[in-house]
């Protein structure tokens, strides 16, 4: 498909507008992905719930409190808190400095 006119000259513009569009989406996405292992940043969906108790029995280790009113930053294996902390309503980020602080870089 040949673009002519008006097409043609808006279709650059048009493309790195989606590129910027997408970059805007994806980069705190990636910075936001929760590592396999490491620090790890609990955020409870429901004000109710609390994340402390289920992340030491699946075997993290509290390092300190989150940025937001009842989260917490963790220690721990992605695969073992994941599922148990979601089935209670509490989502399972990555813990990136600028959020969290220095702790999660420790």
């Amino acid at each position: 498909m040949v673009l002519s006119g008006r097409h043609a000259r808006s279709s650059p513009w048009l493309a790195t507008a989606w590129q910027v569009a997408a970059a805007m989406v994806l980069v705190p996405a990636f910075a936001l992905a929760p590592p396999i292992e490491g620090d790890l940043l609990l955020v409870p969906l429901r004000s109710d719930r609390s994340p402390a108790d289920i992340a030491v029995r699946h075997g993290a280790l509290i390092v300190a409190a989150g940025p937001t009113r009842g989260s917490l930053l963790v220690r721990g294996r992605l695969m073992s808190l994941a599922w148990p902390l979601l089935s209670k309503g509490v989502l399972t980020l990555g813990a990136p400095t600028v959020i969290c602080g220095k702790e999660a870089a420790a």
